[in-house]
């Protein structure tokens, strides 16, 4: 039950939304289709049966016509299972779209992915995002058509199979019984029993799978930061520490896949000879009718396709138990990743703004409640530069985190100026796009080239100038310097109310920090700027200096 509510919790903004009625005819598509493919297998039942009776008398003209009927048959079956196929594929990625979109904007609104990353992120959100999901909706499709198909399958051939079961009669302990529709009690039973020594056999798939994806998701995640912190590595020449973490995090894969391994080879050993006997079954079980010649060859490769297809849709679980235990694993993982979001902004209210940017009794706080930093008195008007200066360690950066409304360990009172406001830290986010787009973030919109040239010209980075198109590795290519330069490039272009400076000069040597700080003061006239700075130098460019102290760290 925990599994269909986490579904029900899961699926409901997709199909609940007025303008996803496309999805709803596709899926009334798939399962129409579906019918279609029970309605010719009907079809093909009842053919069978004339077939091989009239493979038996020898009617050579009749077979010719029965061949032509079969090949009729065929062709829609072939066609039906394509489209099927293909309009199932449309709507798993129009779900799949739809719910990657919804996701991706829980987790990057209100700084949600920052705060998960502050106390208890669920393991690897990237891949619950790209690959559970994938995992959660394509066989959630597979699994909800194919099992209103099997139970109009189970309705089609379960009428079929009474009528040709007819009335037996058996002697037990000296009793005579009368039993109707015996091959359908036959597959009932028979079915009931293979699923429940399926579950009993499979139980433990879905935990191995939950371990499977988390661990598999740990591995490419190394491999990745591996890739990132390629340079720092190599400069430490520790390329064999890493080797060695790579392997621990394979031979945890390792495990678990032999794990898996065994449980689904002890599975298959019994699903692998349930099914075959499923096949026999049937013609001992109509031998005696058919030795009594109460039916006749036709009728027995009918009973047979009949109890067969009974058997097969009834199977349904036994069939799709791995695919199964994979669904759930991943409804479980995202049911898990939704709830992390939205306990993210439990008690989280916007920083309050005002005239001015102020503070009278700040407290920061750790995730675990423990004091950083207390009784912060700060006051900064319209246009002032404020040094916040204090020993490494004490909470200075955390506290240009808090004033920009991005942490949300505090409590006491404080206000933030109203208009926007840029945070430069110490490494700018440098990612893998061009020049062009990189000066313009955070903002979606571009500047025109003459501005782009300008900035870069101010910063010192006018060598770079012919280089907006380019798509690199910026991060790679550029200095920690360049990186800091082409940081207040991005300020001088969006033109922030408010600027915070969490060691942005610290990669420049003192001239040339200096000098573009003073720039920075003549381009941007009425900014506020909060600056942290172990530059003893530039702090004769800040009006005041504010002197943290350190509080006791309790509760």
């Amino acid at each position: 039950m925990n599994t269909l509510r986490r579904f029900y919790r899961l699926s409901r903004p997709f199909w609940r939304d007025r303008g996803q009625w496309p999805a709803w005819a596709m899926l009334a598509a798939v399962i129409g289709l579906g019918l279609l493919v029970v309605q010719i297998n009907v079809l093909i039942n009842s053919w069978s049966k004339t077939f091989y009776d009239t493979l038996t008398a020898f009617d050579t003209s009749a077979l010719y016509g029965l061949v032509g009927q079969y090949a009729i048959y065929l062709g829609a079956y072939v066609l039906i299972i394509v489209f099927l196929d293909y309009i199932r594929k449309g709507l798993v990625l129009r779900w799949r779209q739809a719910m990657t979109g919804r996701l991706t904007d829980a987790w990057l609104s209100d700084q949600a992915f920052y705060r998960l990353g502050l106390a208890g992120e669920p393991d690897n959100p990237d891949q619950r995002i790209a690959q559970d999901v994938d995992v959660m909706v394509d066989l959630s499709i597979e699994l909800v058509a194919s099992l209103v198909i099997n139970l109009a399958q189970v309705g089609a051939f379960v009428v079929i199979l009474w009528n040709l079961s007819g009335v037996q009669t058996f002697s037990l302990f000296g009793e005579r019984f009368t039993v109707h529709g015996y091959l359908v009690w036959i597959v009932l039973i028979y079915t009931l029993l293979g699923s429940v020594l399926t579950h009993l056999i499979g139980k433990p798939l879905h935990r191995l799978n939950y371990e499977r994806e988390h661990r598999e998701a740990d591995f490419r995640a190394s491999l990745l930061r591996k890739r990132d912190h390629a340079e720092q590595i190599a400069l430490y020449r520790g390329e064999q520490v890493e080797r060695e973490q790579l392997a621990q995090r394979f031979a945890a894969i390792a495990h678990n896949w032999r794990q898996l391994m065994g449980r689904e080879r002890d599975l298959s050993l019994f699903t692998v000879a349930y099914q075959r006997l499923s096949l026999i079954i049937p013609v001992f079980a109509a031998l005696p009718a058919f030795m009594a010649k109460a039916i006749t060859l036709g009728g027995l490769m009918q009973i047979r396709s009949a109890f067969n297809a009974v058997h097969d849709s009834l199977s349904w679980f036994i069939k799709l138990y791995n695919k199964l235990v994979r669904w759930s694993a991943a409804l479980e993982r995202l049911d898990q990743f939704e709830q992390a979001i939205a306990a993210s902004r439990r008690g989280v209210a916007p920083a309050p703004q005002g005239e001015c940017l102020c503070a009278q009794g700040l407290t920061l706080c750790r995730p675990d409640g423990s004091v950083l930093l207390g009784d912060v008195h700060l006051q900064a008007q319209a246009g002032q530069w404020l040094r916040l200066a204090g020993r490494s360690g004490l909470g200075k950066s955390t506290l240009l985190r808090t004033l920009q409304g991005l942490w949300p360990y505090c409590r006491g009172d404080w206000q933030l100026p109203a208009g926007r406001s840029l945070l430069l830290p110490q490494k700018p986010y440098l990612p893998r796009m061009t020049l062009r787009g990189l000066l313009a973030y955070p903002q979606l919109e571009g500047f025109d080239e003459p501005s782009l040239l300008d900035a870069l010209g101010k910063v010192g980075l006018a060598a770079l100038s012919r280089r907006l198109d380019d798509e690199q590795e910026w991060e790679r290519v550029l200095s920690g310097g360049e990186q800091q330069r082409l940081g207040l490039a991005r300020a001088l272009l969006y033109r922030p109310d408010t600027l915070y400076l969490d060691e942005a000069t610290s990669q420049l040597d003192m001239a040339s920090a200096k000098a573009l700080l003073q720039m920075l003061r003549r381009e941007l006239p009425g900014c506020t700027v909060v600056g942290v700075t172990h530059q003893e130098g530039l702090a004769p460019l800040f009006e005041r200096t504010l002197q943290l102290g350190q509080v006791p760290q309790t509760a």
